[in-house]
């Protein structure tokens, strides 16, 4: 049964991609080991990441979204390391057989795969025993040329200006819809942010919401993006626990402090929500949406700081990313506000043992 399962919704699906990339795998399902071989002279990349039902999606979530996703987060890493996909494989524990969900979740690895040429070379299947939740593990394999400093985190010098792509902050949007939909949201915020929570949600527009919510179940992989910023970035993370958290990172590594303008994320705002500088709480909303964007995860966006000698390089990327700030010398992620001294962010991102379960 395990084998016929593998072969039907793994091994034949994806045979194709696999053939076309004859050249780096030459051994995939089947063998004890794949064996991937990579450019000459290019460096190996290498990130893991687990999903659990219950913990990162939803047991009611689309098996083709949760496929999608599962490998989008590994291939995030790779986008932020500027480095090329070449393959990778899928660990998968289920309580139980439903050829349904396998099928879609299936169909949605095989749809980002084939978009982003990243073969599935291994893996394994195994019945999850006695625990009722699914659980995906999967390891991504890339390259990079050897000359390439991998945007390492301590990389980051003081003076760089911080870029962010897309609209961070929209996956989390995304987030408290579905936690708003199953009643459940006073779960996903703390007391004294629900109030300022529910009133944004009530003011989100209709046609904002399901790019909220793709944005959180189908993210978009930004591997193009990491190898065009070769020669530009110092240093670059992707944004999965959230832009203080995340930014937070770099300058804790490279031993500086982040400067972030306020300004700067309202304005990416109300670029994507035009019609909100019109409503009369606008300041107000606009404030939950910077603790929104600081806070939460899953956008999977890439954070990358750079020298300003390359801000007009990085201005002429389309689509466009965004200068929100600047890294100095100093510690800790401080907010700079319009007609205020800057403010230190003491609040928290994404925890994997303190966020409620979905």
């Amino acid at each position: 049964m395990e084998f016929d399962l593998i072969s039907r919704y793994f091994k034949e699906p994806f045979a194709d991609l696999v053939q076309s990339r004859g050249e780096s795998v030459l051994a995939g399902i089947g063998d004890d080991c794949a064996a991937l071989k990579p450019t000459l002279n290019h460096t190996l990349y290498i990130s893991t990441d687990t999903l659990v039902e219950g913990v990162h999606f939803f047991s009611d979530d689309s098996a083709h979204g949760v496929g999608w996703k599962s490998l989008a987060c590994n291939l995030s890493d790779l986008a932020a390391c500027g480095a090329t996909p070449l393959g990778f494989t899928l660990n998968l524990s289920l309580p139980s057989v439903d050829e349904n969900w396998l099928s879609g979740f299936s169909g949605g690895l095989l749809d980002l795969a084939a978009q982003e040429n990243c073969p599935l070379v291994g893996g394994d299947t195994t019945s999850a025993g006695s625990n009722t939740a699914k659980t995906i593990s999967i390891t991504v394999f890339g390259q990079a040329p050897a000359g390439h400093n991998g945007f390492h985190r301590a990389h980051a010098l003081a003076g760089d200006e911080v870029w962010v792509s897309g609209t961070p902050g929209l996956a989390r949007l995304g987030l408290l819809l579905q936690y708003q939909r199953v009643g459940q949201l006073a779960a996903c915020c703390k007391q004294s942010e629900l109030m300022r929570v529910e009133q944004l949600l009530a003011a989100l527009p209709d046609h904002l919401k399901q790019p909220a919510l793709n944005a959180l179940q189908q993210p978009v992989t930004r591997i193009r993006l990491g190898q065009q910023l070769h020669g530009l970035a110092n240093a670059c993370v992707d944004l999965s626990d959230g832009l203080g958290g995340d930014i937070g990172h770099i300058a804790n590594s490279s031993g500086l402090m982040a400067n972030l303008s306020v300004l700067e994320i309202q304005a990416m705002w109300l670029e994507y929500w035009p019609e909100l500088a019109r409503s009369p709480d606008a300041l107000e909303l606009l404030g939950t949406l910077v603790s929104t964007t600081l806070q939460g995860g899953d956008d999977f966006e890439l954070c990358w700081v750079a020298k300003p000698a390359h801000h007009n390089a990085i201005q002429s990327i389309e689509p466009r990313p965004r200068r929100i700030g600047t890294l100095q010398q100093g510690k800790g992620v401080w907010l700079a506000r319009e007609k205020a001294g800057p403010e230190r962010w003491l609040e928290q991102s994404y925890n994997h043992f303190a966020e409620p379960r979905p």
